[in-house]
């Protein structure tokens, strides 16, 4: 038993074990310096500043916010974002973080919102024209119709934006529905709304279609006598002869029935 502990004796406290010892305690020894020396003292050379929150700022706001600061502005990417361009998304270190006067923090800007393509919406129906839309993140805009020999009734002639344009997406793509050939005795009601009354006369004339009611109503928007709304409305397929309504701005309120 005496023996063995003789043994570990002499191993432990042999000089290979000692010089062991000795690199241990340097090591320990350096790793506090590191750690409890060396490491404070470059942290708060300079001061130590609480980083600013800056998402959601214009990057020029950003950067003049960082400058107060003593920190640096420096810009880490863009992103396709929903969000005014140049927008700050992400910043790094993230707010409320203690960092050494002088450092940067990265930025991650909005590059706007991504363009896509526009698809072509002629010849497909309405609702067949809505679903392409929105599977590409567009959205249905103002649906209008026009009489046409060329297309059927209901379905796309014409759209805002041409097939293959670029445009941002969550845009409207406004569309012109056919509303089929016009027959015989019928015709197109053209659009008198925001034209002078004389001239919208003249052009129900011109249409083979007659001079309804005129209804005046006040506006302080527009000059007198300028078309406000009709009825039928604009595009509306009527037989010819058909009487046309008027609501016209007016100074004072006054209705006048048809010319004779």
């Amino acid at each position: 038993m005496s023996s063995n502990r003789s043994l570990l004796s002499r191993i432990f406290w042999s000089h290979l074990a000692k010089k062991f010892y000795a690199w241990c305690a340097i090591l320990i020894g350096l790793f506090s310096l590191v750690n409890w020396v060396v490491m404070p003292w470059y942290v708060h050379d300079g001061g130590t500043v609480t980083v600013p929150d800056v998402v959601g700022m214009q990057s020029s706001a950003a950067k003049d916010v960082l400058d107060t600061a003593g920190l640096q502005f420096e810009l880490g990417g863009t992103k396709s974002s929903k969000l005014a361009t140049n927008t700050v998304l992400a910043q790094n270190p993230e707010a409320g973080s203690i960092v050494k006067h002088g450092r940067r923090i990265y930025m991650i800007l909005s590059g706007g919102s991504e363009k896509v393509q526009v698809p072509n919406l002629i010849g497909h129906s309405q609702r067949e024209a809505q679903f392409m839309l929105e599977r590409v993140g567009f959205r249905l805009g103002t649906v209008t119709s026009d009489s046409s020999s060329e297309f059927p009734q209901n379905v796309v002639m014409s759209q805002s934006i041409q097939p293959g344009g670029m445009s941002t997406t969550g845009s409207s793509i406004s569309i012109v529905v056919s509303s089929g050939p016009v027959e015989a005795g019928e015709v197109s009601v053209p659009n008198l709304v925001g034209r002078p009354l004389s001239e919208a006369q003249r052009l129900i004339l011109n249409s083979n279609l007659v001079l309804g009611n005129i209804s005046f109503q006040p506006s302080k928007k527009l000059v007198p006598n300028t078309v406000l709304e009709q009825y039928p409305r604009a595009k509306d397929i009527v037989p010819k002869g058909t009487a046309v309504n008027l609501y016209v701005s007016s100074i004072g309120q006054q209705t006048q029935g048809p010319e004779n």
